[in-house]
């Protein structure tokens, strides 16, 4: 063995710990990200994502486009602004809502297209949500 060269416990030392990131930043990201998932567990809140995807919408036709109240569809919207998920502008008293992530769709789309192909093929569902996800 050369003396100048480390030894091989110190180069496996070195290698653990330029590849472990630090435990507790992991968990941060970890439960950011468990919490933005979190609000996708609500079929109401996949429906009003659905509903803005393509284009920003008013409450009331995202009413009109998911059948739930204005009630519910309010409560969700406020949490999906708060996470930052959706987008809102006031013009006078009409608030329009839109996807704030593009890349957030994207996502959501791929995993719609997981989804239907794994569902009875042919079927409407599975055609409506691989036309959502083509949809660009």
């Amino acid at each position: 063995m050369k003396p100048d060269a480390p030894s091989r416990r110190a180069r496996a030392g070195a290698r653990s710990r330029d590849t472990v990131p630090d435990r507790d930043a992991v968990e941060r990201v970890f439960g950011v990200v468990s919490r933005y998932f979190g609000l996708l567990s609500q079929p109401t809140r996949l429906m009003i994502l659905y509903s803005v995807c393509h284009e920003e919408k008013s409450v009331s036709r995202i009413v009109a486009e998911t059948a739930a109240t204005q009630t519910n569809v309010s409560r969700h919207l406020a949490l999906l602004h708060q996470a930052g998920m959706v987008n809102r502008r006031r013009v006078g008293a009409t608030v329009y809502y839109q996807v704030a992530d593009p890349h957030f769709v994207e996502i959501c789309r791929a995993l719609c297209m997981r989804i239907a192909g794994r569902m009875e093929a042919g079927g409407r569902l599975h055609r409506d949500l691989l036309h959502f996800a083509a949809a660009r």
